[in-house]
């Protein structure tokens, strides 16, 4: 036999022989047992045994006797089998891990942080020896026990690993922590506190670290995948043990106050949290069901149940608490049971330990609840496991009342009519709770800033409450915001001691959901988080799809760059998995994410939009570098161009107004072709957004570089560009490339093609806005006989070239000759476009100012509010085209003597200008002018003299000194 070795148990009336490193005999004060267990024979040195397997072996061996002896000690039993059931985990572990050494140093370094969770609980029982001698004593008899068997361990990991040092730290605060489970066994809220905790490290360690050996030694996943259905078995027992811990505990309790233990043990339930705000709807809601006697009909089925869903950190748990709390005031007799819903492991031993007096069988707690008692509550919290069939666990019985919190939306289907979204938390009680939490005052100014930090966090609860804690530390509620952008993922990592015991951070929370997530809905979602999180139009990923993601804005004879079709190939394989878009299999990619609150679901004008939480992009973007081998933002910059379509018309303006928001994201260096960047340019030149002309210019410069300038595709990519800078106010600019264009298309295409005709009437748009009418009238005349040649009188290219020849005329003084230009124009695009298309409304517009000029104002009035309001519509209440009608409107007002109708119009106009275009552009200085003239008829003297000292600035530096707009400013300051 090996050479044998004895360890004495406290309270044990003799000492038992055990082998090697690990002995065990224990016996109860009043009951004289020993116990032993012979765990090796001698082996020979020629064995062909690994002696560090052996080792391993023979240090589970010895734990799993000692689990044994756990079994006939009364109340501290149950601590010591919890503890030996965490080591027998790790030393499983150890071994799985000992072949690859990379395992075992990321195995050391996971211990090694939970080096502060377990001094934490050291921490929390500091008290306990001092308080209680008896249960002091034994305790330190018991940690002597546990000092000799984790002594034997790390001489073993030393001689054995190179990496055990980590191994070695959690096992000592392992051995600590089951010291201090002996000393909270006199304590019931204690225990729990510790059994959640416990619960928590476990499956944390243990989990992470199987996931890590699935990631690194791939060619051992089947043994991996069994190894974590034993872990998890492991925790699900550890749960059960520290359970019945806690009922043993306080039944003693009980007893030794003179009262009879309860047939039910109620598990402590969360703690409210002390800030809680909000809700108010839910939880009236919610009292309506389940108060009212109206609703006796809902028991017909069984129980009363509501459901609430949401994402994780959305506030659920904190809703029930809230609601245990009223239902218990209006129904004082009757019993709340909170029960752990995350898994059916924790359901089950959460309703066993619920009548642990009774049944050891869930089903039969079940029974019990439908026959046994008049009426309870019962609250699944966590009901978040996809696997989890938690309609068994319902109590089969016509009363009681049942609240389940879950992630999962499909649970809704077990309360069809009282089932509550939990969504982002309101504005005012997100401004609230972020001032209450953090002790800053309510006040205007910090109310101003705790919206803006609301906003940054999407309003989600956990988030808010996190960052109140951050703020009230640090006492930095104005400069948070710059913290929080700065250092998005440290924050979302961030795990601050929060009064709710919220286990999670907010990116643990967000995980947990995604890992819920097919392979193929993650890659969706990760393609996903590079576009505007607001506002996603399924029509998007539709067209690009049946365009096979390989479309380029731009025709050319250049053919796809190779990078364009892998990334083609990775989004067909994501989005078409059958090889062509399938409308069914995409809803079921979508309904993944609805599930689990990753993605929520509109629907505006019969188009459905998904949204992503602000967090949610956060986290995602901090994991989706690449999905399958691609830059994630190429992937997204090659659907978005799959999507686009550029036309000389207005035909695809709504359409690509979807795709504007996501655009404006796209970085130069992510695009791969040239057609792109021209795509990208003209979908925001219509939007007139300055990040088109970055777009163009580079479009223009590859173009230029790579097939020369003389080419119908440069050429058009040049006319683009100049249209960018036109619409802007470059205008001199443009008129460098219009002549350029304008002399080359003569050359190429000769005098009459259409596309020279196009770029004479581009070039005396230009002519006219920098005042050269003259120059641009002969141009327009020219354009127009020609095209009323080759098109016809009634061709919409016709009618735009009628138009602009119209405002020469204006220009010029001919308004008597440009007005009937304009009426035919709008008459002829009411009937070939209709009364509300863009082009209809210019005309409009146009019309407007010459009837103005000519005193009907009146007339003139009425064409500007339609045009105001159907630009509106049409383009938002932010487009340029829509501030320019504002503006027009404004003017006519102040000529009906309607300046207070006009001054906020104009207020309105010259802020949006200056947040699109700047403060110095020629538009936002003609809104300063504008504004101006208004002041001084309202006799607003210090509103206009603050304005004239900016304004005069801003004309000195682009007009220069002494200029006619310069000076028309000056006045105002005289």
């Amino acid at each position: 036999m090996s050479k044998l070795k004895k360890y004495k148990f406290f309270g044990s009336r003799s000492t038992v022989p055990v082998i090697s490193n690990v002995a065990l005999a224990a016996a109860t004060p009043t009951h004289a047992r020993s116990i032993s267990h012979e765990i090796a024979n001698d082996l020979p040195d020629s064995h062909p045994v690994d002696r560090s397997d052996l080792s391993l072996d023979l240090s589970i061996a010895g734990f799993k006797t000692l689990k044994e002896v756990a079994e006939v000690i009364p109340v501290a039993g149950g601590p010591l089998k919890a503890s030996c059931g965490i080591m027998i985990s790790i030393l499983q572990l150890a071994k799985r891990c000992k072949e690859n050494r990379e395992s075992w140093e990321k195995l050391a370094d996971m211990m090694k942080e939970k080096n502060e969770s377990i001094i934490a609980l050291l921490d929390l029982y500091s008290k306990a020896p001092a308080e209680y001698p008896s249960a002091g004593r034994q305790a330190k008899e018991y940690q002597q026990v546990l000092d000799s068997i984790a002594l034997d361990i790390k001489k073993e990991t030393q001689r054995k690993s190179e990496s055990s040092q980590g191994l070695e730290m959690y096992w000592s605060r392992m051995q600590s922590a089951g010291r201090e489970m002996l000393l909270a066994n006199i304590n019931a809220e204690k225990i729990t506190s510790y059994q959640e905790r416990l619960r928590t490290i476990t499956f944390d360690v243990i989990e992470k670290t199987v996931i890590h050996q699935a990631i690194t030694t791939t060619q051992k996943l089947d043994d991996i995948k069994i190894a974590l259905t034993e872990q998890r078995t492991t925790v699900a027992v550890l749960t059960e043990q520290t359970s019945t811990v806690a009922s043993d505990v306080k039944t003693i309790l009980a007893e030794s106050s003179g009262s009879k233990a309860p047939k039910a043990i109620l598990k402590p339930r969360p703690r409210k949290a002390r800030d809680f705000v909000g809700r108010k709807d839910i939880l009236d809601s919610m009292c309506k069901t389940h108060f009212d006697n109206d609703n006796s009909s809902l028991h017909d089925d069984g129980p009363i149940v509501s459901v609430l869903t949401g994402m994780g950190g959305s506030g659920k748990t904190q809703i029930a608490v809230n609601f245990a709390s009223l239902f218990e005031k209006r129904f004082p007799e009757t019993p709340v049971f909170f029960l752990d819903a995350s898994s059916e492991t924790s359901l089950n031993a959460d309703l066993i330990t619920l009548v642990r007096s009774q049944t050891d069988k869930y089903d039969d707690a079940l029974t019990w609840l439908a026959s046994g008692i008049k009426n309870w509550l019962l609250i699944l919290d966590n009901a978040d496991d996809p696997s989890l069939k938690l309609s068994k666990f319902l109590p089969r019985a016509s009363h009681g009342h049942v609240i389940i919190t879950t992630r999962n939306s499909t649970h809704r289907l077990l309360a069809p009519r009282s089932s509550h979204a939990v969504d982002a938390l309101p504005m005012e009680d997100s401004i609230t709770l972020l001032l209450r939490s953090s002790g800053n005052e309510d006040n205007e100014a910090n109310r101003s800033l705790a919206k803006e930090i609301a906003e940054g966090l999407g309003r989600l609860p956990l988030a808010l409450a996190h960052a109140a804690a951050y703020i009230l530390i640090n006492n930095c509620l104005d400069a948070f915001l710059a913290t929080y952008r700065a250092s998005r993922n440290q924050f979302l990592q961030s795990m601050p001691d929060l009064p709710q015991d919220y286990p999670y951070s907010v990116e643990r929370t967000i995980e947990m959901s995604f890992r819920c997530l097919s392979v193929r809905v993650q890659e969706m979602l990760m393609v996903f988080t590079y576009m505007d999180a607001r506002s996603i139009a399924r029509c998007i990923v539709e067209r690009a799809a049946e365009r096979e993601f390989l479309h380029i804005p731009q025709e050319s004879e250049v053919p796809p760059q190779p990078d364009t079709i892998v990334q083609a190939k990775v989004l067909q394989d994501i989005f078409c998995s059958g090889g062509e878009w399938n409308a069914f299999e995409f809803d079921g990619m979508i309904g993944e994410c609805l599930k689990y609150s990753l993605l929520q679901l509109s629907t505006t004008g019969g188009e459905r939009f998904y949204s992503m939480h602000p967090l949610v992009q956060t986290y995602l973007q901090s994991i989706s570098g690449t999905v399958r081998g691609c830059s994630t933002r190429r992937l997204i910059e090659r659907l978005l161009a799959s999507a686009s379509t550029m036309s000389d018309r207005y035909e695809f303006f709504g359409f690509n107004r979807l795709l504007s928001p996501h655009v404006r994201l796209i970085r130069l260096e992510d695009v791969v072709e040239a057609g792109d960047y021209y795509g990208f340019g003209g979908i925001l030149t219509e939007e007139g957004d300055r990040l088109a002309i970055p777009h163009l210019e580079q479009c223009v410069e590859i173009w230029k570089s790579s097939l020369g300038s003389n080419t119908k595709t440069t050429l058009d990519s040049m006319i683009m560009l100049s249209n960018s800078y036109y619409s802007l106010g470059r205008v001199q600019e443009a008129l460098v490339l219009e002549e350029e264009v304008l002399q080359k298309r003569r050359q190429l295409l000769g005098p009459d093609h259409l596309d020279t005709l196009m770029a004479m009437n581009n070039l005396a748009a230009s002519y006219t806005s920098l005042g050269r009418v003259q120059e641009a009238l002969p141009l327009q005349e020219e354009v127009l006989q020609k095209r009323k040649q080759l098109l016809g009188p009634d061709h919409l290219s016709t009618m735009m070239v009628m138009s602009n020849l119209a405002a020469s005329y204006y220009s010029l003084g001919r308004v008597e000759e440009a007005l009937p230009l304009q009426e035919e124009v709008l008459q002829k695009r009411k009937q070939a476009l209709g009364p509300d298309h863009l082009d209809t409304l210019a005309a409009m517009g146009n019309l407007a100012v010459s009837y103005a000029s000519l005193g009907r104002v009146e007339e003139a009035l009425l064409l500007r509010e339609e045009v105001l309001q159907k630009r509106k519509q049409l383009l938002g209440p932010d487009h340029l085209d829509t501030l320019i009608a504002m503006g027009n409107l404004a003017v006519s007002y102040k000529s009906l003597g309607r300046a207070h109708d006009a001054l906020s119009l104009e207020k309105e106009v010259l802020e949006k200008w200056k947040k699109l275009l700047g403060p110095d552009h020629r538009d936002t200085l003609k809104a300063m002018r504008n504004l101006l003239e208004t002041f001084k008829q309202l006799a607003m003297e210090q509103e206009l003299k603050s304005l004239a000292e900016v304004a005069l600035l801003l004309h000195e530096r682009v007009y220069g000194v002494g200029h006619d707009e310069t000076e028309w400013v000056r006045r105002f300051l005289r």
